[in-house]
């Protein structure tokens, strides 16, 4: 009898102590989901240019340069190497995710819907605001 009032007690102590363990993974969950939700909402989120940086882009004919930038790269899927397969056309896509860098560098995510490449490139700015791309790296993820 003893054993079985021992064996009780420790269940519900076992029980106890996994229903505390789910209450602070959901609370880590919504403290994660939270802090997320706060990056997204910062403005400039993925820009690491400096103030000089965008003025010499604006003089070179960009009059958005975070967004113009980011747009042009969208339309030049063709400088990466690896091809879409099963039908997918690799392509910079995520707009939101690019990544510019001081140096005239930027890191951009692709994908083709089946697979993600990892992008490192660095571009000139002619004048009249023309964008011409070179790919640095790239690897398949």
């Amino acid at each position: 009898m003893l054993a079985l009032v021992v064996s009780l007690a420790g269940n519900a102590l076992l029980w106890r102590a996994s229903k505390r363990a789910e209450e602070g993974a959901r609370r880590a969950e919504t403290r994660a989901r939270d802090a997320e939700r706060r990056v997204a909402a910062l403005p400039g989120r993925g820009v690491f240019l400096t103030q000089d940086d965008i003025e010499l882009l604006k003089r070179a004919g960009l009059t958005e340069p975070v967004d113009q930038l980011r747009s042009d790269l969208s339309a030049h899927g063709s400088v990466l190497p690896m091809k879409g397969v099963t039908g997918g056309t690799m392509g910079f896509y995520d707009r939101d995710e690019v990544i510019l860098l001081p140096g005239r560098y930027v890191y951009a995510p692709a994908e083709d819907g089946h697979y993600l490449v990892h992008a490192v490139l660095r571009y000139d700015v002619e004048p009249g605001g023309k964008i011409r791309w070179r790919l640095l790296d790239a690897s398949r993820d």
